[in-house]
């Protein structure tokens, strides 16, 4: 008995049935093309399409912002299946649940959720999750990204490098100095659609590896966002970052054992 089908058997019949929907679609769908998506570089949209009917772009969300509301235990074996199928799908899968989806569903207002998370629970929209800095990486208190107030919102100047999901995203969550006296409590997240004039993907990584999947360099010139960006308060950016990142580490594990298993 694998080690999957032991943790099968210890399930309730609904988180069973998500597992088994995902080790499915990873054997009908993603190891049947993996490796030339890899070799083309690029994940196909249709694809993904079914990846978010199927429910597993909206995993831990509620059920009424369309997501399956399903728990992190089910995610994270789910997860393991599609990385098993196809490495580069579960990074699409995991950046856009969490820490992207987690952020507008622990922190976002009623607004946000209707215009990003309920899209993105069905897979509408993929989302990103724009930390890591040239010269900073992912310490969210040395970022050098600014964001200045003027009339009705912000403009954002600034680079971010290593972003999984960066030019396939319809939506960012882009982190920015708002108070550099502040230090850690002067960072602000933001709601970007990546249609917002000055966003800008500067270019795509040339990895050794999981090339289906997209990591980005992206550039902000003078990037206008409403006060309505705003997710949360001004000021809480670090704490959003760090707690959304924490599922995250999750997301990680569980793609680290999937590949493992498929090796």
């Amino acid at each position: 008995m694998s080690p999957t089908q032991a943790i099968l058997e210890t399930l309730e019949e609904d988180q069973r049935m998500i597992v088994e929907t995902a080790q499915a679609f990873a054997r009908d769908e993603l190891r049947p093309n993996s490796a030339r998506w890899d070799k083309e570089g690029a994940l196909p949209r249709a694809m993904l399409d079914q990846l978010g009917g199927l429910g597993f772009l909206g995993m831990t969300v509620p059920a009424e912002h369309n997501g399956v509301e399903t728990d992190y235990v089910t995610y994270a074996l789910s997860l393991m299946e599609i990385a098993a199928g196809d490495a580069a799908t579960s990074v699409v899968m995991s950046v856009h649940n969490s820490p992207a989806c987690a952020v507008y569903h622990m922190y976002g207002n009623e607004a946000q959720k209707e215009r990003f998370l309920k899209p993105m629970a069905l897979g509408e929209q993929i989302g990103a999750f724009a930390l890591t800095e040239p010269g900073a990486g992912s310490d969210a208190s040395n970022l050098r990204t600014r964001a200045t107030a003027v009339e009705g919102g912000w403009k954002i100047n600034g680079a971010k490098q290593f972003i999984s999901n960066g030019s396939i995203a319809g939506n960012t969550v882009v982190f920015a100095v708002t108070d550099p006296d502040a230090g850690k409590r002067g960072i602000t997240a933001f709601a970007v659609p990546t249609d917002t004039p000055g966003y800008q993907v500067a270019r795509l990584e040339d990895k050794l590896g999981i090339k289906a999947s997209d990591t980005a360099a992206l550039s902000f010139d003078d990037m206008f966002v409403p006060d309505e960006a705003i997710i949360g308060t001004p000021g809480m950016g670090y704490k959003i970052a760090l707690s959304t990142l924490e599922s995250g580490r999750i997301g990680i594990g569980a793609q680290a054992v999937g590949i493992a298993m498929e090796a």
